[in-house]
């Protein structure tokens, strides 16, 4: 476990550092733009000076080899300058710009072998001096980059300390001697540059970190700060919508027992049998709403267990029409089922399953004027899921109402036709249970044509074949 953790933070850190370095170089590579188009006119006016001494085209062929030397490090400089714009192998980008640099140093260095006069003291001293300010300027130019400071360091301060060998005089054995200490020296000043550079840029590296975290936090902020808001929205809408459902039963349960008690009609038993059949019935739509409460809170909590066993899903339905049909008769509407033959079982929670079935049926006699029909279908898929549900030639629900009747307390339009709307959890259950079992809901509906709600279980719960029943 703990090898398997370290190798990803391994890899970060490499990466890490892998942008770092490339970073120091973009560094270097911009101050070094400016540098390479001023080399070439630095070297014609030191090709003029040194025209009393040398001949004209003997300079002339130091000059194209500090313009040549040149071209391909202001390409590098230019192009690929940003880091994002050099190729995309991190070993290649050093090795394209430490190559042009190579050739750029090398070029320029050949003033210490093109320029040195034998026998003048004066062109000799001015070479070294050159020589000196250039081991100076570019270890502060690229001294945020280490290998182009290793490549500075090895061709101009290698030039530094052997072009004075070549008088082969004790004084200028000297000069080379303290060239050694001076290259030193400045290398120490290079390494200083390096680090500010380096640190410069891991302080940049830890703002934006710092910007990206500020950021998933306000993000993680505004989410739970939606998310309370939204619990806040649920409560009042529960209040709103529970409010009346709730009392309306309580009162005609009250109201009624209260006329009983009262023996307003004790002398006629008649009235007495329709109260508390009008209690029953008030406290039996008390029961399943608060029954549908209790159920989609625990849908909601994530409590809800499923008791999941091989079920036959095709006698699941006949049950619901068995169930239901007394209710569909009351609204004169024609019941049926539509099942493919050779049924699978699925594996899943029985009652949950069928309280899904209950659900869309009831929604469908409720919302289907007289006349029309109710079909409960179910078939296999061509992925291997298994699709189930209910369509009628109902009301149907708007476009604009459909994605807000799977909401708690959403409701359609149909005030028109039913006073009997229910209270919007009947949906929301629906989703709720199918989604616990891995699977989603599809809804195909038209005003005026009717509704088909479409239950679909992932392959996954349907059984090869059927199988027994597990015994109760």
């Amino acid at each position: 476990m703990s090898t398997q953790m370290t190798e990803p933070m391994a890899s970060v850190a490499q990466a890490r550092e892998q942008k770092l370095v490339l970073d120091q170089l973009g560094l270097a590579l911009r101050n070094l733009r400016l540098n390479v188009f001023m080399m070439p006119a630095l070297a014609a006016v030191i090709c003029f000076m040194y025209s009393h001494w040398l001949p004209w085209a003997h300079l002339a062929v130091f000059f194209g080899i500090v313009v040549g030397s040149c071209f391909p490090l202001a390409y590098v400089a230019q192009r690929y300058g940003h880091i994002k714009s050099v190729a995309h192998d991190p070993s290649r980008r050093l090795l394209i710009v430490g190559a042009c640099y190579t050739t750029f140093t090398i070029g320029w260095s050949s003033i210490g072998w093109f320029l040195w006069v034998d026998g003048a003291d004066q062109p000799r001293l001015i070479l070294i001096m050159l020589l000196a300010c250039t081991v100076a300027g570019n270890g502060a130019l690229v001294g945020a980059s280490r290998l182009m400071t290793a490549i500075a360091y090895i061709t101009y301060g290698a030039a530094l300390i052997l072009v004075p060998l070549q008088a082969g005089e004790s004084i200028y054995y000297g000069i080379s001697v303290l060239a050694v200490l001076y290259v030193g020296y400045m290398l120490f000043m290079s390494r200083q540059i390096y680090l500010t550079a380096r640190d410069m840029l891991i302080l940049k590296y830890e703002k934006n970190d710092l910007i990206e975290q500020l950021a998933r936090s306000k993000e993680d902020s505004d989410r739970a700060r939606e998310h309370a808001e939204g619990a806040s929205r649920a409560k009042s809408e529960f209040l709103a919508n529970m409010s009346h459902e709730l009392r309306t039963p309580l009162n005609a349960i009250l109201g009624f027992s209260e006329m009983i008690t009262s023996r307003v009609f004790v002398s006629v038993p008649e009235k007495q049998y329709e109260y508390a059949g009008l209690i029953h019935s008030s406290g039996h739509h008390l029961l399943t709403l608060i029954n549908d409460i209790l159920d989609l809170a625990k849908i909601e909590a994530g409590s809800w267990t499923l008791r999941e066993k091989d079920v036959d899903l095709a006698a699941l339905i006949a049950e619901t029409c068995a169930m239901m049909f007394a209710r569909a008769d009351a609204s004169s509407c024609t019941l049926g089922t539509d099942l493919a033959t050779a049924l699978p079982h699925v594996h899943c929670d029985e009652r949950a399953i069928k309280q899904v079935l209950l659900n869309l049926t009831s929604n469908a006699v409720k919302f289907t004027p007289p006349g029309g029909r109710i079909c409960l279908f179910a078939h296999t898929e061509p992925n291997g899921e298994i699709a189930f549900g209910v369509s009628d030639t109902g009301v149907g629900i708007a476009p604009e109402d459909q994605k807000r009747v799977f909401e708690n307390f959403g409701q359609g339009r149909h005030d028109v036709v039913t006073a009997d709307k229910g209270t919007g959890l009947g949906l929301p259950i629906v989703k709720g249970l199918v989604a616990a079992h891995g699977g989603h809901i599809t809804l195909e509906s038209e005003v005026g044509e009717g509704t088909t709600v479409i239950v679909h279980l992932p392959a996954r719960r349907v059984l090869a074949r059927p199988s027994l029943l597990a015994a109760s």
